[in-house]
Parts: C-alpha cells; sequence; structure tokens
C-alpha cells in the first residue's frame, strides 16, 4: 500500500508484523492525545487506581464513600492520555551512498515512521549532511504517513557531514521534547558528542541507530588501492596494512561511541546493512526503539 518507491521496500507483511510493535519510550513527556499515559491525581481521562492521600493533594479528588467505609483517605489517580513527538533526523551526506546505507536508513525510517503513527503520536522527518532540511514537521495521523514516504523516497545522499552543527542548529528549533532517532553511519571527522550534547540539552529522549555498511567493515581492498574519498574528491593510496589498521580503528570508535551513549543514556544499536531489514526491526532494535 506504501510501497511505492525503490527505497522503501516495505510489503505488507511487513506492515503487518510491525504492527504488534510499540515504541519504547522511558520518559513522559507533557502531550496532547496518544497512547503514552501518565497516572496524576485530577488530569486524566480514566480512573485508574486508588492511592492513599498524602499531604497536599487536592481533596476534590478523595473518595469520601471509600473514607466512610474504611476511615481511612484515599484519593482516585487517572491516567492521562499523552502523544510523543518522534523526530527521525536522517544522515544523507555523501558516505551514506556506499552500500547503500541511505536506502537502509530510508526503509528503517519508514517503519518507525508507520509504528509511531499508529500509535497516534506526531513524526517528523529531518535529513541532514551539513545542516538540517525543512523536512516534514512532526503530525499525527495515519494520511501524515503518505507526506513522510513521499520524502523519504526522495532522498539522495549528497553534501559533506557536519554532524555536530546540524545537530546543533536542529536543536535551536521551537521542538517540543520528545523522541530523537538519529540514523547515521557516524562518520564525521570533527566528532558527535557536541552534536548530541545538543538534543540532550534541549531535553529530548534520543536513539542512535549507527548504519554500517558490508564495505565499512571489511573493505575489499587485498593489495596497494587508490582510494576516493566519498566526500571530500580527496585520493590516497592503501595497502593491506593500512586496512588492518582501519579495521582496529572502526573497532575501537564504534566501542567509544557505545560507551558514550551508555554513559549518557544514549540509546544505542549498531546495524549493518547486510542485516536483513525485517531482522533487524523485529529482534536488533527490540528494547533499544521498540517493545
Amino acid at each position: 500500500m506504501f510501497a511505492r518507491s525503490p527505497s522503501l521496500r516495505l510489503d505488507e507483511a511487513l506492515f503487518k508484523k510491525l504492527s504488534a510493535l510499540q515504541l519504547l519510550v522511558r520518559r513522559r513527556f507533557q502531550g496532547q492525545t496518544g497512547l503514552w499515559t501518565t497516572a496524576r491525581a485530577g488530569m486524566s481521562l480514566e480512573f485508574a487506581e486508588y492511592r492513599e492521600y498524602h499531604p497536599g493533594d487536592d481533596f476534590r479528588y478523595v473518595d469520601w464513600n471509600l473514607y466512610g467505609r474504611l476511615d481511612r483517605l484515599f484519593v482516585k489517580v487517572f491516567q492521562r492520555e499523552e502523544d510523543v513527538p518522534i523526530y527521525l533526523l536522517i544522515d544523507t551526506s555523501r558516505s551514506m551512498a556506499v552500500g547503500e546505507k541511505l536506502t537502509y536508513a530510508v526503509q528503517l525510517a519508514g517503519a518507525i515512521a508507520y509504528v509511531g503513527l499508529k500509535e497516534m503520536n506526531r513524526v517528523g522527518v529531518f535529513p541532514f549532511a551539513r545542516d538540517v532540511a525543512q523536512g516534514v514537521p512532526p503530525k499525527p495521523g495515519m494520511a501524515h504517513l503518505h507526506h513522510i514516504f513521499d520524502l523519504l523516497g526522495r532522498l539522495e545522499p549528497s553534501g559533506q557531514t557536519a554532524l555536530t552543527e546540524s545537530l546543533e542548529r536542529f536543536s535551536k528549533r521551537p521542538l517540543r521534547q520528545g523522541l530523537a532517532v538519529l540514523l547515521s553511519d557516524m562518520l564525521d571527522p570533527q566528532g558527535y558528542e557536541h552534536g548530541l550534547f545538543s538534543l540532550l540539552w534541549k531535553g529530548l529522549e534520543i536513539v542512535l541507530i549507527h548504519i554500517l555498511a558490508r564495505e565499512d567493515i571489511h573493505p575489499p581492498v587485498q593489495r596497494a588501492t587508490r582510494l576516493c574519498d566519498s566526500e571530500v574528491a580527496r585520493e590516497f593510496s592503501v595497502g593491506a596494512g593500512a586496512v588492518a589498521r582501519y579495521r582496529e580503528n572502526l573497532q575501537r570508535y564504534g566501542r567509544a561511541l557505545e560507551a558514550f551513549c551508555r554513559e549518557h543514556q544514549i540509546r544505542y544499536a549498531q546495524l549493518s546493512t547486510a542485516r536483513s531489514l525485517e531482522r533487524a526491526l523485529l529482534e536488533d532494535l527490540r528494547g533499544v526503539i521498540f517493545q
């Protein structure tokens, strides 16, 4: 039904499996109408339970009939349904062309958007390279999925990565507190720390999906070869020894990134484009963004 673009190979069978998933949001945010509930006395839609009265509780929510039977004060606690704004930030720099990482990110983003919208949350998509594009602002409703898929299907890799600069500019927008999902290969020599901090300081809960291609993990270089940097168009020569050092550095970089995320309560998952989309969504991202 929605898989019109070659970049969005999400068939009906996968949509049915996605329907059983729920977004994992660990913090609660002020919202409008959705499936995320927060227990608060007197500020909600449905009665949930009783709890003992504590000094300072509003007497309007004391159950006096219960007091007459038990001679103890209890207040009614209600559930208020709230939505969560979900910001999908997709790296579209030229390095994302390697191994079709951008195509993989687009498919993941489409699936996440679907799950978020079916739960009546607001979902927006924002591509970035050197800067963040206008994108599609967060809106609710399944009809909004067509706008999201239309944008995702038109994304192409271009430009040089400026991860920190892009995230800092994005954080200066008038954003509601919610969930920011970053899909990127994280290959920026200028680093990522300040960019992620800017999202945290904005009060956003962050999920980082680190996407690598088979070529990133196992470069197909067996002997001395001339390579071209995909983003700055600079050529250089490498040999087998350089490839071995590169693999060590990549593993070290991945461990440091994961440790940084763990220290700052950023949920992290590293995915290879060699992994099937279905297994990535239904297995690898369980406990990271889905439950």
